[in-house]
């Protein structure tokens, strides 16, 4: 191999590298007080902005059929929490092979990719970047927070009836969040703060919910 030929290559492969290490293994998928030792989750990557789409794989790797419900789930940004991003809450359906689902059925063995629309959940910090790496928190979201956060996006979308939603849905996860703190996985040392987030913080993704889901699952 020429020496040009060989870094023509080495440079496509550290070109390559920096979103293939962004992948996590498959963990077992958080419950609500505990694991699903039937189904596995693992991130792929995050599209960027306050609003933006998760991308994970999920698989069954057990002998009967079973059902993945994205409710209540979040990603912490890799790294030290004093100077992470946002933490990232699913609300709403998700999609994949271009269709818009609550839950989706899992026959044994099968791996799905999945895009799921997630919302911010620390107002007053950064809004995260496309090449910020995340893991899946260890265990969703306290029930009454994830009640109160989907409950309010179905609203909001219903509402829309297929327009522009996020930034009102968006709000409204940072209203019941920042409503009666509950700490979570991620939690810096001194985290809830009375500072109003400025607009670099508040990046959101203003595409209507139904071009949004038109986007192609990679």
């Amino acid at each position: 191999m020429s020496s040009t030929l060989a870094r023509l290559v080495l440079a496509a492969a550290l070109a390559v590298a920096p979103s293939l290490a962004l992948a996590s293994d498959f963990i077992p998928l958080p419950e609500v007080g505990g694991k699903n030792k039937q189904i596995e989750i693992r991130f792929i990557r995050y599209t960027g902005g306050a609003s933006g789409k998760m991308i994970v794989d999920v698989r069954n790797k057990g002998q009967q059929g079973t059902t993945f419900r994205a409710k209540g789930l979040f990603f912490v940004p890799q790294g030290d929490a004093e100077g992470a991003p946002q933490r990232l809450g699913a609300a709403g359906p998700f999609e994949t092979n271009g269709q818009q689902m609550d839950s989706l059925r899992l026959t044994p063995g099968a791996t799905k990719r999945l895009k799921l629309q997630v919302f911010c959940l620390d107002s007053h910090r950064s809004s995260p970047s496309a090449g910020q790496g995340f893991k899946v928190a260890k265990q969703r979201l306290p029930k009454n927070l994830q009640d109160t956060i989907e409950g309010g996006a179905r609203g909001i979308l219903r509402k829309a009836k297929g327009g522009a939603a996020n930034s009102e849905i968006q709000s409204h996860v940072w209203k019941t969040r920042n409503k009666q703190w509950i700490k979570l996985e991620g939690e810096r040392k001194q985290e809830k703060s009375s500072a109003v987030p400025n607009q670099s913080q508040r990046r959101i993704h203003r595409l209507p919910i139904q071009r949004q889901m038109n986007q192609r699952v990679d």
